[in-house]
């Protein structure tokens, strides 16, 4: 595990809280496309210490904005999550690392929230099927020809969101949400010996999977000759 800690007075008294996964849509395969983001939301649907939705309720009592201080992304080759604007108490600390160490390795990964969370994706797809997005997709494989990257839309595809085994969104935990992947960040007005011996307190009991899998770059082609993509769209002429 990796961890990053720096002290900053300002704003007085507030504190960030982070963690980052290197781990996004071009480590999946082609039956797993979208599992990825699909972690991420999981990661608010209940975990070994705060199950339910006990993260976004303890949030809004410490008066961190949902949505805003609360939140997160998938990229193609991350997912980071964080919890910003934090009141500094050693309580908000220590709660705050403690869903950090959820997040990392306390996934509860229930059928039914799984399930519940389906149509959530479906209706974020729903909203990004625009004009934009769908040229986006059909320039991908050509400016990226021979590269995952031309494939792997974090939002991934509804024929695997609405079909995947319950099995499968575990075992892609497992296999990923790893120390050796992951970094923590603590930023702002703390005592940064203090917030070290938290981390290496909370974390060090998370231990490395006996034959991880290996983590596979996936560079770019390089090209002789510029690559164009045009395209159009009926609500985009």
């Amino acid at each position: 595990l990796t961890y990053y800690i720096r002290h900053n007075a300002l704003p007085e008294k507030r504190v960030n809280f982070y963690i980052a996964q290197k781990v996004g849509s071009v480590q999946e395969e082609d039956s797993q496309r979208g599992l990825a983001h699909f972690l991420e939301h999981m990661c608010f649907n209940g975990t070994t210490n705060f199950p339910g939705n006990s993260i976004v309720s303890y949030c809004e009592r410490i008066g961190v904005k949902v949505g805003q201080d609360l939140n997160a992304y998938t990229s193609t080759d991350e997912t980071v999550y964080r919890i910003s604007n934090v009141p500094v108490s050693e309580s908000n600390t220590d709660s705050c690392l403690l869903i950090l160490h959820d997040w990392a390795d306390g996934l509860l990964l229930q059928d039914a929230e799984i399930d519940k969370e389906r149509g959530v994706i479906h209706e974020e797809w729903r909203m990004r099927s625009s004009a934009m997005m769908r040229m986006y997709e059909k320039l991908l494989p050509e400016i990226y020809p021979g590269s995952r990257y031309g494939q792997r839309l974090p939002i991934g595809t509804m024929e695997v969101i609405d079909n995947f085994k319950y099995k499968e969104l575990r075992d892609y935990y497992e296999r990923w949400y790893r120390p050796d992947l992951q970094g923590i960040v603590v930023v702002g007005d703390i005592d940064v010996d203090a917030v070290e011996a938290k981390i290496k307190a909370i974390f060090s009991p998370i231990k490395m999977p006996a034959n991880a899998e290996p983590y596979v770059h996936y560079p770019v082609p390089d090209n002789a000759e510029p690559i164009v993509s045009v395209n159009a769209d009926p609500e985009m002429q």
